[in-house]
């Protein structure tokens, strides 16, 4: 936890740094989400439009909670909430709120940077095309292409300022980047936490609904875990994880045409999403108050008697618990 706690804290560093040096040198500033490749990509495009512009990185949460964010005047924010002083925006997100000057604002889209090349004017450029479609395959969990699966991994694989560089990379090498010896390096760190992923997964029971307690968080992807057990047949998964001090993070999963909606869930939560990828950080003093208010609404929007889930000891041994 204590690892995670220091992340925190050099992203939000970094990130002030980013703000400041646009601000100071007079540069355009785009802000991206820092959580996966359709963020990626429209940071890419950001800096191919902008070669000068800095990009800065963050989550909905740090939209959210930040001063700083909101005070500053953003010339393009990609796969983010928006967080009041924008030129141009581009999402696809159902649960955020259009408020930008220029809104290129569709829920249906595949991937934010589906409206992202639109917004930026690269619409047609053999580069950037391939750099959306790289995108698309990742935010549908459709990943086909060796360029998407390669760029997916360096994405989560990477650390603020690596994030920062691979976005330039994108911007000037598009696809080909994944050619780049630093681009490898950085897929390579994330292939092993998908590797024990996929392990964790296949120790756990499929049933319609399938509820994942962690005591500890374990350096998994629990998006990637969320995927798996969907596709292995659960119809509705929640994911939940130890973050921070006193939080809980909350991820939800929904296989398509199944009746359920994560981004309802996660919006009753403060969080928000797709109707089958949703997530929200839930905090309390104890830590527990969070976990059981998570697990209260979802027993009684789901209108359960008795709520199942699968507790994940610090030691990795699963029990069986209910609520």
């Amino acid at each position: 936890m204590q690892i995670v706690v220091v992340d925190c804290m050099l992203d939000s560093l970094y990130r002030i740094a980013g703000i400041l040096c646009g601000i100071a040198f007079n540069r355009e500033l785009g802000l991206s989400d820092i959580g996966d490749f359709d963020g990626m990509a429209c940071a890419a495009l950001f800096k191919m439009k902008y070669p000068r512009g800095i990009v800065v990185f963050a989550s909905p949460r740090d939209v959210k909670n930040s001063v700083l964010i909101r005070w500053t005047a953003w010339e393009f924010v990609g796969d983010l909430p928006c967080p009041g002083k924008v030129k141009i925006r581009a999402d696809h997100h159902e649960t955020n709120t259009p408020c930008a000057e220029r809104e290129f604002y569709d829920p249906s889209a595949p991937a934010a940077a589906v409206m992202a090349i639109k917004a930026l004017g690269l619409t047609g450029n053999l580069k950037a095309g391939k750099i959306v479609s790289c995108a698309v395959e990742t935010d549908t969990a459709n990943i086909i292409s060796e360029e998407a699966r390669i760029l997916n991994a360096a994405t989560k694989g990477a650390r603020y300022p690596e994030k920062v560089k691979l976005a330039e990379l994108l911007a000037e090498k598009g696809t080909e980047a994944v050619k780049d010896e630093f681009v490898m390096k950085l897929a390579s760190r994330y292939f092993d936490v998908e590797r024990r992923t996929e392990q964790l997964a296949e120790r756990i029971p499929i049933s319609e609904q399938v509820i994942v307690v962690f005591e500890k968080n374990v350096g998994i992807s629990y998006r990637y875990l969320s995927i798996l057990l969907n596709r292995r047949g659960a119809n509705f998964t929640l994911i939940l994880v130890p973050r921070g001090l006193f939080g809980v993070r909350a991820y939800f999963g929904a296989r398509p045409n199944s009746p359920y909606n994560s981004a309802f869930l996660a919006r009753a939560l403060g969080g928000g999403g797709h109707q089958y990828a949703a997530g929200a950080y839930v905090r309390a003093f104890p830590r527990r108050q969070a976990l059981l208010k998570i697990l209260g609404l979802v027993k009684s929007e789901l209108r359960l008697k008795k709520l199942n889930y699968l507790f994940v000891n610090k030691d990795g041994e699963l029990e069986d618990r209910s609520l």
